[in-house]
């Protein structure tokens, strides 16, 4: 009878369950930028951000941020994920 799961402890499954962890973790940011805007919250911090790295933008746009601008800012968000302590788990990891 074959076992079923994931060897982690090889190279190419430990850099494929990164790039998993790496794509749920960007829908979840790009999720909640997303109702951030909806919500004209800024609960992020974005414009913050902008504060701190572009005051003189800050300073012409802070008056109508939540309601002008922030609803239309385009957000890049980057993932990178690396699984660290991989030996503390039984190879191979049962897959439900």
């Amino acid at each position: 009878m074959m076992k079923k799961g994931l060897a982690v402890g090889r190279p190419e499954v430990l850099r494929m369950l990164e790039r998993e962890k790496e794509k749920a973790i960007r829908r979840e940011v790009v999720a909640a930028v997303k109702r951030a805007q909806e919500l004209r919250s800024d609960f992020l911090g974005l414009g913050d951000r902008l504060y701190r790295e572009r005051p003189d933008v800050w300073m012409e746009v802070k008056d109508s941020w939540n309601t002008r601008w922030f609803p239309h800012v385009e957000v890049d968000v980057k993932v990178t994920c690396r699984l660290k302590r991989t030996g503390a788990t039984a190879d191979p990891v049962k897959i439900r």
